[in-house]
């Protein structure tokens, strides 16, 4: 009897086992996908509609409905609008006489994911094809910002990381993490070359030993005494040393913070706006397709378009 049940209880786990399996290579559901994408970028008061553009068919049901292909970009593009406008091929703005196809009678239900979609051309998109969006809450958390993946695989000290938070009259909005590390600046900017691709610009100080790393999604003089002041205040530096030991990692290179920071003796790292912000894409479809194996996941990098409106 003993060796029934436990035989029994085997069945039972790899049948659950099997079903978990199954559930990783089916494509999820619109549902799915939204809210899994909010548990990487949590949803701000303040930003904008996380579902910017809602498919316009009487078939869509997002709880029902399988999504086949993700797409990803920063912002609306021609590669993008390749993926989600109209084709030929689509029914319903097909004007050939032949009939379409069998394998091209549909194109794929299809969630796209813009960090700014301000530009979008609405009457361009798929009726069957969602857009989501998220501004502030992509830039705080998955550009060089509050980034505690970016910080963990830089080599902060992440049980030691400190919050830098408030920026222009909002005092929630966090901007960036600051930790204390022991590693050489050749080190630290082979592992953000590694991460990012590429680097704007760098400002390597007089120091080789970095005490001390800042991932700041802003760049002025305020923000480079403020890291200063925080490295101190924890005792991370001394009192009276200046920033030669603390590393500033930020995006876009600005004058006043390049100036402020040099008066320190502080290195600086600009990624790049556009790098800092390409990170967070390339992370989000990493997690899709470690999630969903079985679902297609295109990334888009390519310069916005400036649209000339009447």
């Amino acid at each position: 009897m003993a060796d029934l049940l436990s035989h029994s209880g085997a069945a039972r786990a790899t049948m659950i086992t099997l079903q978990f399996t199954m559930q990783q290579h089916e494509n999820p559901t619109f549902a799915a996908v939204n809210n899994y994408i909010a548990s990487l970028l949590p949803l701000k008061e303040n930003d904008i509609s996380r579902l910017y553009h809602v498919p316009n068919t009487p078939l869509y049901d997002p709880e029902t409905t399988v999504v086949e292909q993700i797409v990803l970009s920063i912002t609306p593009t021609p590669g993008v609008y390749s993926f989600i406008g109209h084709h030929p091929s689509d029914k319903s703005t097909c004007t050939s006489t032949k009939p379409c196809p069998p394998a091209c009678s549909r194109l794929p239900r299809t969630i796209c994911f813009l960090h700014r979609p301000f530009n979008l051309e609405r009457h361009r998109v798929r009726d069957d094809t969602l857009i989501i969006s998220s501004h502030t809450s992509f830039d705080e958390a998955l550009t060089v910002g509050w980034n505690p993946v970016l910080a963990g695989r830089l080599g902060l000290e992440l049980s030691e990381a400190l919050c830098i938070q408030g920026y222009k009259r909002d005092l929630d909005r966090k901007i960036g993490i600051v930790s204390c590390v022991s590693m050489p600046m050749a080190q630290l900017i082979g592992g953000i070359r590694e991460e990012f691709g590429d680097i704007e610009y760098v400002f390597e100080g007089p120091c080789e030993e970095i005490h001390v790393v800042a991932i700041i999604n802003a760049f002025n003089a305020h923000e480079v005494h403020r890291i200063l002041d925080t490295a101190q205040g924890r005792g991370w530096i001394s009192l009276d040393d200046d920033g030669r030991n603390i590393l500033y990692i930020t995006g876009q290179p600005r004058t006043a913070g390049v100036e402020a920071a040099k008066l320190l003796r502080m290195p600086v790292v600009c990624v790049g706006h556009h790098q800092a912000e390409n990170w967070g894409i390339r992370y989000i479809a990493a997690q899709l397709r470690n999630r969903y194996s079985g679902l297609c996941v295109e990334e888009i990098y390519e310069e916005e378009v400036t649209i000339l409106r009447q």
